[in-house]
């Protein structure tokens, strides 16, 4: 799930040495700006090296010492707070104070401070709310900065991060991280349950599923959530491929009681047949337990638990592979969930231009691939949401088993489809529910979508608040 799919990255140790300081210029009529040898930039393995002094001259740096502020949820991490001293010393009139906050309540929290007026200058932020904030003023149009910056290219980022950061043809936020959602299975109980290979349409999934299934040993054939938000993240895949949509072209109805989302509906409740209820209260997270000590064959997940597994459970990494996710039929589309998180400069703030040259350093090739790859010695298990990094051949080499997610990503990825900005209420309210009723038995698919399609249309049907 997105909301937990970068807990891994509290992990990342400290990097190499910090970098030297090798030369200085007084930037025009802006502050001095600091060279940093490059030789010794924290070891990334891969991503374009550009000089992070000379990323966007014309935007030039206060001429005096400005403080910026920086929300994320990740402020503890020591790779943060090492590009924060990094940059500092690039920029010495710049100095980042890092804010944390709750990944979970990030969204309430930036709108209860927007609101009061005491946005932070620029937050780390899950991709979706950009869309949340950029209608209501809230985000710097980064259209004018991206365009005098060598390290920002349009053109390099995937169309579906571009969409997911963009509001009328303006980019609101960088995008940072990314991550497509995948099937992982045990290799051991395939193995013993005569499965040759992981599944590759529906049917075999089904089929493979009930082949796990020993409820004498407690063993079950996949994992599946009925909690909010869990189950409709991991439902839009399967809506995804049947052809179905969330809502209608125009965006202003709902598309849940659809042929193609009653069948979708049909199939992935279907699979609780196959799942340990002890499970359905849960979240992926959580409940990558039961994947580790062979409790489920099969566990569908975004890249961000490859990382995990091997820190948290080393001793079963030879027993469990990943896999694309299944098609509906053989020769169907493949499709599959991708998100992310962006960093944005927010309108509240007064040293707008410092708060760019903060994200830019950030998002700049070599420092979104460290944050993203990792090095062969602290790999890092996430998608770096860059053409250029997608299509280098080094860039997966300390962790190959992120190149399957890495093309789902570029070939079968899908962000949410609807743009309403009552979508998120839908998401974890009507359709949640309508999905958790079937898998708990209290509905057929077809009831529970038909409801929640009515819900769901008063909902996206109010105005924006």
């Amino acid at each position: 799930m997105r909301r937990v799919m970068f807990a891994a990255l509290t992990l990342v140790a400290a990097l190499a040495a910090a970098a030297c300081g090798s030369g200085s210029s007084d930037n025009g009529t802006g502050g001095k700006v600091v060279s940093v040898n490059q030789s010794e930039q924290q070891g990334a393995l891969v991503g374009k090296n550009l000089d992070l002094s000379k990323l966007s001259p014309d935007i030039k740096d206060p001429d005096h010492p400005v403080t910026i502020t920086f929300e994320s949820p990740w402020v503890s991490s020591p790779l943060i707070q090492k590009l924060a001293k990094e940059f500092h010393q690039i920029h010495p009139n710049i100095t980042v104070q890092l804010q944390a906050v709750n990944q979970d309540s990030e969204q309430t929290k930036l709108t209860t401070q927007i609101a009061g007026g005491n946005a932070p200058d620029s937050a780390y932020m899950d991709s979706s709310t950009v869309g949340a904030f950029a209608p209501r003023g809230a985000l710097v149009s980064l259209n004018d900065y991206m365009g005098k910056s060598i390290a920002t290219p349009p053109a390099d980022y995937p169309d579906a991060f571009k969409t997911m950061n963009s509001y009328q043809g303006q980019f609101y936020a960088l995008p940072y991280d990314g991550e497509s959602t995948g099937l992982f299975y045990r290799k051991d109980l395939f193995q013993t349950a005569g499965i040759p290979a992981p599944p590759k349409t529906w049917a075999e999934m089904q089929a493979d599923a009930q082949k796990l299934t020993n409820s004498s040993l407690r063993q079950y054939g996949i994992a599946l959530f009925a909690t909010q938000y869990e189950t409709s993240y991991y439902f839009y895949p399967f809506l995804y491929q049947a052809g179905g949509s969330q809502t209608t072209d125009d965006d202003k109805q709902a598309a849940l009681n659809t042929p193609e989302a009653i069948k979708a509906a049909q199939f992935y409740t279907g699979l609780s047949k196959y799942s340990p209820p002890d499970l359905w209260n849960s979240n992926s997270y959580d409940g990558r337990v039961a994947f580790a000590t062979g409790k489920v064959g099969m566990y569908i997940a975004g890249a961000w638990m490859i990382g995990d597994l091997q820190r948290s459970f080393p001793k079963v990494t030879s027993k469990w592979e990943v896999a694309p996710m299944p098609t509906m039929d053989a020769g169907s589309p493949c499709q599959t969930t991708i998100a992310g998180n962006s960093l944005a400069v927010f309108s509240q703030s007064k040293n707008p231009d410092a708060a760019w040259k903060w994200i830019e350093f950030l998002d700049a090739p070599q420092n979104m691939a460290l944050w993203n790859v990792g090095t062969k010695k602290e790999p890092s298990s996430l998608l770096p949401p860059r053409k250029s990094l997608i299509a280098d051949q080094t860039t997966f080499s300390a962790n190959p088993q992120l190149r399957i997610f890495s093309e789902m990503m570029a070939n079968c990825g899908i962000t949410n489809l609807s743009n309403n900005t009552n979508w998120g209420e839908v998401d974890g309210g009507p359709l949640s529910t309508a999905l958790a009723k079937v898998i708990y038995g209290k509905a057929d698919a077809a009831t529970a979508m038909n409801d929640a399609e009515s819900q769901a249309n008063e909902i996206l049907s109010k105005p924006t608040t």
